[in-house]
């Protein structure tokens, strides 16, 4: 009994201490993973130049996680423009006051989706890392300059589309009017 013993308290003092050495600081702690990512992540600059979008993606495949984490930073990037692109368009089409409500709400609607598409023309990563545990970090900038003259050109494409379908309406009603002379 009393051999039984020493062996059981032997194999307690061995496992306390394999226990013991094994908890040390493990990988992937927080404290690590937060020092793997880069400080332009963690602190967006802020620029009166330029949007900067911040992306990340984690994937087996490093070309594919670069894309997701590129795509997603210019998603970034249009969230910001969209929100000042709405607000734009609104002002703007209050001030013109064409159309009926519903026709000018759709009318806005529409520029601004396109606006947003067509305005991230032009922009390009200029910042990418890669973390210890594979995820891709991307920044993509974009020139608030190149989204102001994006957002002219669209809005001049929309008054010349609009103008065209007011002059076929016009170009219709005077045909009508033509054929009740008959």
């Amino acid at each position: 009994m009393r051999h039984k013993l020493i062996i059981c308290f032997s194999l307690t003092i061995v496992l306390l201490t394999l226990w013991g050495c094994s908890t040390g600081t493990r990988s992937g702690s927080t404290e690590e993973t937060q020092s793997d990512i880069p400080e332009w992540f963690l602190n967006r600059e802020l620029s009166d130049d330029v949007y900067f979008g911040m992306g990340m993606a984690k994937k087996q495949n490093p070309s594919l996680a670069i894309k997701a984490a590129t795509a997603r930073a210019r998603d970034d990037i249009a969230q910001q423009i969209s929100v000042k692109v709405e607000n734009l368009m609104k002002d703007f089409m209050q001030e013109s006051g064409v159309g009926e409500n519903a026709q000018s709400l759709g009318f806005t609607s529409s520029v601004s989706k396109q606006i947003v598409s067509k305005t991230l023309e032009g922009s390009s990563p200029d910042k990418q890392f890669k973390a210890k545990d594979g995820t891709w970090y991307v920044r993509v900038k974009y020139s608030k300059a190149d989204a102001r003259n994006a957002m002219l050109e669209s809005a001049k494409r929309e008054e010349a589309l609009f103008n065209e379908f007011k002059a076929n309406q016009g170009f219709e009603d005077l045909e009508k009017a033509i054929h009740t002379l008959d």
